[in-house]
């Protein structure tokens, strides 16, 4: 036997005057958050992951931290690895303002919900969230319509991403990414000053991005390289049309002899034994020869 006809809990009125409470409390209670979608630039196929990924744009939002007494998780492990930060949140994030806000953005992997592996920035702890899972039915369908969604996010870890999104986020890349300094040369056929965040070339082919440049003493700093660079390469920018010859070059993996401790001694020793070039260490597909 069907439902009584004459009761109806999915009055669009109510759903309408339910949502304008739910936003405006989010509103009331909530905190400003930036929402940063995952651009994926090259992806693993085999293992379903992301090689390289991107942050290019941010979007502020409310959002509701669900805990008001702090951070989930398991909080701060010492282990013979060092201090491991596990901290974990639930934001919640009202369907209006997902979709007025947010959905429209190209790089989104779905444009119905918030998707995992998309980033919270939270600007009262300055702490960048990944999102792991989005429940989008909690609560269950009052009056008859969901309203908010539930990232349930851990405290996202640094993995080489490119963070262009002219937020404060985009500190996480300048104190933790791999980064190259060198000194330009002035000479004869060298032009131009490079700008932030544009791209190095060699030829056609880019092979990092500039993090800053000092023009004073000429000094550069490069991050996300991708080719072995070498004294004497002439760098130009994407943007800027700069170009100058790298006259030295330090590396930031490149560990300074210390007379009291050996690890530069370690360092030779392991390149006798590991192939730094490898690039697939599961078969011969994609390996540099």
């Amino acid at each position: 036997m069907p439902t009584n006809v004459f009761f109806n809990h999915a009055v669009s009125s109510e759903q309408h005057l339910y949502e304008d409470l739910v936003v405006e409390s989010l509103r009331m209670y909530g905190h400003n958050v930036y929402y940063l979608p995952r651009e994926i630039i090259e992806e693993d196929t085999i293992l379903g992951e992301d090689v390289a990924s991107k942050f290019g744009d941010a979007y502020e939002i409310e959002a509701y931290l669900e805990n008001v007494e702090g951070f989930e998780g398991e909080g701060d492990l010492y282990s013979k690895f060092g201090v491991e930060i596990r901290d974990q949140a639930t934001f919640v994030i009202a369907l209006r303002t997902w979709e007025r806000f947010v959905s429209l953005d190209n790089n989104l992997t779905s444009s119905f919900r918030p998707n995992e592996g998309d980033l919270i920035h939270f600007p009262l702890s300055g702490s960048l969230f990944e999102i792991k899972f989005v429940e989008h039915e909690d609560p269950f369908y009052q009056v008859g319509k969901l309203f908010v969604f539930k990232c349930r996010c851990e405290l996202f870890e640094y993995r080489g991403e490119d963070f262009d999104t002219g937020t404060n986020a985009d500190l996480v890349e300048a104190e933790r990414t791999y980064t190259i300094t060198a000194t330009m040369t002035a000479g004869s056929g060298d032009s131009g000053n490079y700008t932030e965040n544009e791209d190095l070339k060699i030829g056609d082919n880019v092979v990092g991005e500039v993090s800053t440049y000092k023009q004073s003493n000429r000094t550069l700093t490069i991050t996300h390289n991708n080719t072995p660079l070498a004294v004497g390469d002439r760098l130009v920018g994407a943007v800027s049309g700069a170009t100058r010859q790298i006259a030295t070059i330090t590396d930031a993996l490149d560990m300074p002899n210390d007379p009291n401790a050996q690890n530069k001694e370690f360092e030779d020793a392991a390149d006798n034994y590991i192939d730094f070039s490898e690039t697939n260490p599961f078969g011969e597909i994609g390996n540099n020869s």
